[in-house]
């Protein structure tokens, strides 16, 4: 059978592997990092195991319930209940319910109907090839008006996406709605959880392909890769160079425009410089004190220098954790914002006057622990007709991608990254 070479062990590259060593080929990943898992890694403090950035999954989430299934670690998923919230300029309010929507007083009654019908449209579009060409600005201004826009989804938006926020396509906005489903309390929803943390599955699933004699190659980083013939030629960090049949690079575009430099297309280099990414920057504090009675706040305030307060000891018992509350403060910024490159001291200096208008009694003394993680690459900008933009899942090389910016319409997460996998490994087995 074919030797196949897999660039990355995130859960796109995981899940390939997976399917392609039942398939009866021979594989080997490299990974940069000491462990596998991508953006699901996690860290270990004062005896539990913690993500470093904000983890959970959706009743919707087939793939990966598919998978912890297969990995033995059903047992191990909780289903919690959560309750969400969005901080403006006027204050905390609950958000996520009916009943919570009709509280909400920033919009007036028509407005809260609006809106409502707005997520209600969504969710019966489906195809989304009938919107994404349209900015979600431009759709949401032309059927529900400006105010809903500019109350509620421009102050999320320039969030997520600040100065790219007008040319996000509305095929993402209905991604993010449309393809989610949960099962829903009075209070909230449930979302669900690994016990121990994501790390269980990454440690089962390391421990599974090592035993199905899958090669994987940590603190390995791919610098280029090359065909010489038809076969192909890896170079690492380590000047080792191994030939393959086939390659599937998870690498992000940015990195793959260095490392497929020389067997890319003009048209396929012009699709990567037209890629933009957003970088995520998170910042964990570990607290004697809650800032709310809320699992996620979106921050809809945008003099606030953050996008989101996601505690996760409001979802998972701080029992688990010492007793202490494991608060995540998320940011999207452009990689050259000064927030990105600020330490968890600094950050914490900057953040802590807003948290204090969500909570006027949290103050510095009752932070333990403070620390950040970074992931330049976090959030694709998908702009309008993205379907027609994005590059081929076969490169004209004819080396394989599954990456973040291949998930759409869906959007980046564990289940679509596992789903991206298995697709791949069925059209290498195809060709």
């Amino acid at each position: 059978m074919k030797k196949i070479a897999i660039i990355g062990a995130g859960y796109s590259g995981l899940a390939c592997a997976k399917k392609l060593l039942e398939k009866g080929y021979t594989v080997t990943i490299f990974e940069k990092q000491d462990e596998i898992g991508g953006m699901a890694r996690g860290i270990t403090r004062n005896g539990y195991i913690i993500d470093k950035h904000y983890r959970h999954i959706f009743q919707s989430d087939a793939y990966m319930i598919k998978l912890l299934r297969e990995m033995g670690l059903t047992k191990e998923l909780q289903w919690l209940d959560t309750r969400m919230a969005y901080y403006s300029s006027e204050g905390l309010y609950e958000f996520g319910t009916p009943l919570s929507l009709l509280k909400y007083k920033p919009l007036n009654f028509i407005q809260k109907i609006k809106f409502g019908l707005s997520i209600i449209h969504l969710k019966f579009i489906k195809n989304y090839k009938n919107i994404e060409k349209y900015t979600v600005k431009d759709w949401l201004v032309k059927r529900y008006g400006i105010s809903i826009y500019s109350k509620v989804w421009e102050p999320l938006m320039n969030g997520k996406f600040q100065n790219e926020k007008e040319k996000v396509s509305m095929a993402w906005l209905w991604g993010k709605i449309n393809l989610r489903s949960t099962n829903g309390t009075i209070n909230g929803e449930k979302l669900g959880y690994l016990n121990g943390s994501w790390k269980n599955l990454n440690d089962r699933f390391y421990s599974y392909l090592i035993e199905n004699k899958c090669i994987i190659k940590l603190e390995e980083e791919v610098k280029k890769v090359y065909k010489n013939g038809k076969k192909y030629i890896i170079e690492t960090n380590k000047n080792k160079y191994e030939e393959f049949d086939e390659v599937i690079s998870t690498l992000s575009y940015t990195m793959m425009e260095k490392v497929l430099k020389e067997i890319l297309d003009n048209n396929e280099r012009e699709k990567i410089k037209q890629m933009k990414y957003m970088s995520a920057k998170t910042l964990i504090i570990n607290s004697k004190k809650s800032i709310s009675p809320y699992y996620w706040i979106n921050v809809g305030d945008n003099t606030v220098p953050f996008v989101g307060i996601i505690e996760h000891t409001n979802m998972v018992d701080k029992i688990n954790y010492n007793s202490e509350n494991i608060i995540y403060i998320s940011n999207y910024l452009d990689k050259n914002d000064a927030k990105y490159k600020m330490s968890a001291k600094e950050l914490v200096k900057l953040y802590l006057p807003y948290i204090k208008k969500i909570n006027p009694t949290f103050n510095s003394k009752d932070i333990i622990t403070a620390e950040t993680f970074e992931e330049e690459c976090a959030q694709p900008v998908i702009k309008t007709n993205y379907s027609k933009n994005k590059l081929d899942s076969r490169l004209s090389s004819s080396v394989y991608i599954a990456n973040m910016a291949q998930i759409y319409p869906e959007d980046r997460g564990m289940n679509y990254a596992i789903k991206l996998g298995y697709e791949i490994a069925d059209l290498i087995d195809k060709n």
